[in-house]
């Protein structure tokens, strides 16, 4: 492991541990490359616990999607309670997350997109709390955004969908409401495009670095209605219609 690496991950484990956020990061210390960055989350990840999923994304359906785990202890089903004063940034996404029913561990053969999607036994409406390191994320490089868990806080999922690979994921509606007011909607899935390419890609890039995906992982596949912020005690629910809902409350 670098020394770059391991000052990196000293820096956003001590921002987790104080409650600090980093109001500048020494350009030193950002990541030159994704390698780099997932070099980091790797360096993290024994103090936060045993990984319980992931998350995967991507900005538009032909641009390289990226990656983090989800933490046992930050993952949890609806109705759930997170505390407002650890993820202050209360920032909201609706999402569709799969739960797998088989393992993909790693393997020199690549995994295809209709092995991975098999793999997947249900399907799971959501909400990723988002919750940076950094005081302004908005401002620092895409590659120490990834390096810090791709701003992953915490998630939340509701009751699994057995029968969902009907589910028209490009045309999918989506409706985010916190404290009884909608704040966002929206038809047509997410800026990745379809989460089969997503699943593939997160599969054979875990087996090439020697994880694998385990049987029970649940994966969530990036936001549908947006990035919306939610105030402390504010409760937020999304909703899919013809697949369920999910709720979060940002517990004073």
């Amino acid at each position: 492991m670098s020394p770059k690496a391991e000052a990196l991950a000293r820096l956003l484990l001590e921002a987790r541990q104080s409650g600090r956020a980093i109001a500048e990061l020494p350009p030193a210390l950002v990541p030159a490359s994704a390698d780099e960055a997932y070099a980091v989350q790797d360096v993290v990840a024994p103090s936060l616990g045993r990984i319980a999923g992931w998350k995967v994304g991507a900005a538009s359906p032909t641009a390289e999607p990226n990656c983090a785990p989800l933490f046992t202890d930050l993952v949890a089903a609806s109705p759930a309670r997170f505390p407002a004063a650890r993820f202050p940034l209360g920032g909201i996404e609706g999402e569709l997350a799969f739960r797998f029913g088989k393992a993909l561990p790693p393997r020199a053969e690549p995994y295809g997109e209709e092995e991975v999607w098999q793999a997947a036994s249900t399907l799971h409406p959501a909400i990723e709390l988002v919750q940076s390191r950094f005081a302004d994320f908005r401002a620092q490089d895409k590659l120490a955004l990834l390096a810090d868990n791709q701003s992953n806080g915490a998630f939340c999922y509701g009751a699994a969908l057995a029968a969902w690979r009907q589910v028209d994921f490009l045309g999918q509606k989506a409706e985010l409401v916190i404290d009884g007011r909608v704040r966002a909607s929206a038809s047509g899935g997410n800026a990745a495009g379809h989460p089969r390419r997503l699943l593939a890609w997160l599969a054979n890039h875990l087996s090439h670095r020697g994880i694998g995906l385990a049987a029970g992982a649940v994966v969530t596949t990036g936001t549908h209605t947006g990035l919306v912020f939610a105030e402390s005690g504010a409760t937020a629910l999304v909703r899919f219609p013809g697949i369920g809902e999910s709720q979060l409350t940002l517990a004073v």
